[in-house]
C-alpha cells in the first residue's frame, strides 16, 4: 500500500478506540491525524452495523482512519468478506497489512486466541505466532485486536491475553501497540519502549463508558 503523506506534519496525533459494538452514534470523538479503531465495530456482525460505522466515520474531520477486525466482526471473516471491505470507504482497512504515514508505520491484524468460536480466532500456539510472526521489524504502532498476554488483558484476575503476541512485541519493540477485545482493562501502560493502550470503550458489563485515548508521535 502507498504511503499517505500528511502535510508533511512533524507529529501525529492518533486517537485511538476499540468495541464500539454499533454504539459509535454516541461516542464523542478527539480531532487528531489519524484514527485507529482496533476491532469490534459490529456487535452482531452484520453488513448494516458495517454500513452505520462507515457513515459515522463519514462525519468524523480525521485525515486518515485505520480499521481492523475484531472478534464481532463476521463480515470481514465469513465468505463474501469483500462486501464488508467494500463498505468502508471512509476508512482504510488492515487485515496482516500494513501502511505508511508520515513516515510512520503503522500494521493491523484482527486474531486473537480463540475462545467461543468468534470471528478471527486461532488456537494458542504456533499458528497465532506465524501470524505475528509476520510483523515487521520497523513497525512504529502495532494494532490488534487482542492484547499481548499479561498487559491490559486481565478477566476476573486472570491474563487471557496472546503469549506468541507477547514474543512478537519483544522482537518489533514498537513505539505503540493498540488494541482492544478486552473490556474490563481500558488504559495505558508503558513498559520499555513500548507504550501499551487498550481502547475498549465498553466495559465488562457492555455500557459504554470510556472514552478515546489521544497519543502524540513525535518525529520517527
Amino acid at each position: 500500500m502507498a504511503p499517505i503523506d500528511n502535510q508533511n506534519k512533524p507529529a501525529l496525533r492518533l486517537v485511538c478506540l476499540s468495541d464500539l459494538h454499533d454504539a459509535q452514534q454516541t461516542v464523542s470523538v478527539p480531532d487528531g491525524d489519524v484514527l485507529i479503531v482496533a476491532g469490534d465495530i459490529c456487535l452482531e456482525g452484520r453488513l448494516a452495523e458495517v454500513k452505520r460505522f462507515d457513515d459515522w466515520l463519514g462525519t468524523l474531520p480525521h485525515r486518515c482512519k485505520l480499521v481492523i477486525a475484531g472478534n464481532h466482526d463476521w463480515p470481514f471473516e465469513i465468505v463474501g468478506k469483500g462486501a464488508a471491505i467494500n463498505l468502508l470507504k471512509n476508512a482504510i482497512y488492515l487485515e496482516d497489512a500494513g501502511i505508511e504515514i508520515n513516515g510512520v508505520n503503522f500494521w493491523g491484524s484482527p486474531w486473537q486466541p480463540e475462545f467461543c468460536d468468534w470471528a478471527f480466532n486461532l488456537p494458542r500456539g504456533p499458528r497465532l505466532a506465524e501470524i505475528w510472526d509476520g510483523i515487521p521489524s520497523n513497525t512504529d504502532v502495532l494494532i490488534t485486536h487482542t492484547p499481548p498476554y499479561g498487559i491490559l488483558d486481565e478477566v476476573f484476575g486472570e491474563h487471557v491475553g496472546c503469549e506468541a503476541l507477547a514474543v512478537a512485541v519483544q522482537r518489533v519493540r514498537p513505539k505503540f501497540h493498540v488494541f482492544g477485545h478486552i473490556h474490563e482493562c481500558h488504559g495505558v501502560l508503558k513498559q520499555g519502549e513500548t507504550t501499551y493502550v487498550n481502547a475498549s470503550l465498553h466495559d465488562e458489563r457492555f455500557c459504554l463508558r470510556h472514552q478515546p485515548i489521544v497519543l502524540d508521535l513525535q518525529d520517527p
